[in-house]
Order: C-alpha cells, then structure tokens, then sequence
C-alpha cells in the first residue's frame, strides 16, 4: 500500500512545518512550496494525489491564480484552500476554480484530515461512500484508495492476486496484505478492468496477470503469492476462450 503524496502552498515556515507534521502523523507524504514558482517547477517534475494551497502567498492571491492555472490546463488534482482569508469576496473568487473543500486557519486537524477523505471520494465519482468496518475505499482506474484510522493510502490495482466476494463484502489480497471492504461482486466487476480480472468462482475475482499456474483437470489455480483458488467448472470454458494464451 502507498501513502499519498501530497503537495502544499505555504509561505509561512511556521505554519508549514505544523501542517506537515500533522499530515506525515497521519499517513501522507509532503512536499511543500513557499512560493507559485518553487510549485511549478515541482508539479511539473513529480505527480501528486492532492494540492493545499494558502490563497496569500508573498501579499498577492498566488493561491487562486494557481488553482485557475490547473483548471485552464485540465491538470486533474483534487485540490482544497487553507487559508485565514474570511473576506466574503475572496472566497467567492475561490470558488468559482472549483476546489474540493475551503478551510479557514486556524485549521481543526479531524476537519483536515475528513476533507482531505471527502476530496478524494468526490474526485474519483464515486457515488456512495463503500465501507467496511473502520475502512473506507475509492476505486480509480490505477489505486484503490483505503481510508483507515483517519488517513488514506492508495493500493495499486496491478499488486492485487484475487479478491473474495462474500455477499455484501469482499477481501482484497494484495502484495502490501488483505483488506475487507463492503463492496458487491456486482459492483467490483464494474469497477476494475475486465482484461485483468477474470471470474473463476461465485465468490473469486482474479487477477490474470498473477497467475503461476493453472491445474485445469483440478479445477485449480496457483498464483504467485502461493494462494490457491478453485476454478469453478462454470466459469472454465468462458475463461479458456477468452484467455487462449493461457492454455
């Protein structure tokens, strides 16, 4: 599982290093600008899962002429303001770039921590929140986001072996570990990419590209991992036509 890689706008080296140190407590990776300049040399070098930007940078609206340069690049990051700026015109101008969340300073740390979550969910549409006992999960086309603990890290699609379906709820296994999600077979078929994931079982969804071995006299298939699954006789011809290679 990766962490998020978050980057912010801060001028302030006071505040700055107490933000970072919040986020870094709590699971996120930063890297951080003091300037609009320092941020685009960054932005263009590294990519990142999410910007907070500070409206003021230097006494001039940096922030927002920044977040209107991402929207007239179609440069897709979720990005929110935290700022001590309350004056009703300015935010009204922060609006209209479209950020996820405005936040004034002095920032509540679990009000940080919940828009970044929220940010996250509504970037990648995902429509209702999926959960599963303490965890949380948004599924984009390459990580399936995991909110835990107040924080969120991103597993990569390609690390998954198989994922077990049980009614409501399924168990992802990955090479970072396992993860239980309230998430349906019907739903997880829709969601990940059909090339990769084939249906061998009721209750198995696996990962093509995982697969060591197949013992089709046994209905059996070994992954990588070690992890043997059973291979349904309802799914067999189905999986044999569309994967030939694999014979």
């Amino acid at each position: 599982m990766k962490k998020l890689n978050l980057l912010l706008l801060e001028d302030n080296d006071d505040e700055a290093n107490e933000l970072i140190a919040t986020l870094q407590n709590n699971g996120y990776v930063v890297n951080r600008a003091n300037n609009i300049r320092k941020l685009q040399n960054i932005i263009e070098r590294e990519s990142f899962d999410f910007i907070i930007l500070d409206i003021m940078i230097d006494g001039k609206p940096d922030g927002i002429a920044f977040a209107q340069k991402l929207n007239e690049e179609g440069i897709d990051i979720p990005f929110i303001f935290l700022t001590s700026i309350n004056d009703k015109s300015v935010f009204e101008e922060a609006k209209y770039t479209k950020p996820f969340h405005y936040l004034l300073k002095p920032y509540n740390e679990l009000e940080l921590l919940y828009a970044l979550e929220l940010a996250i969910e509504k970037h990648y549409s995902q429509l209702n929140t999926i959960t599963g006992n303490t965890d949380k999960v948004v599924i984009s086309p390459d990580y399936i986001f995991v909110s835990k603990n107040n924080k969120v890290e991103k597993i990569e699609i390609s690390s998954i072996h198989y994922i077990k379906v049980e009614e409501k709820y399924c168990t992802i296994i990955s090479d970072k570990g396992d993860y239980l999600v309230k998430l349906s077979l019907k739903k997880t078929k829709t969601i990940l990419p059909d090339c990769t994931f084939k249906q061998v079982h009721r209750n198995y969804l696996v990962n093509i590209k995982k697969i060591k071995e197949i013992y089709f006299k046994d209905n059996l298939i070994v992954l990588e991992n070690n992890n043997t699954i059973n291979f349904s006789e309802r799914y067999k011809s189905k999986f044999i036509k569309e994967n030939p290679f694999i014979i």
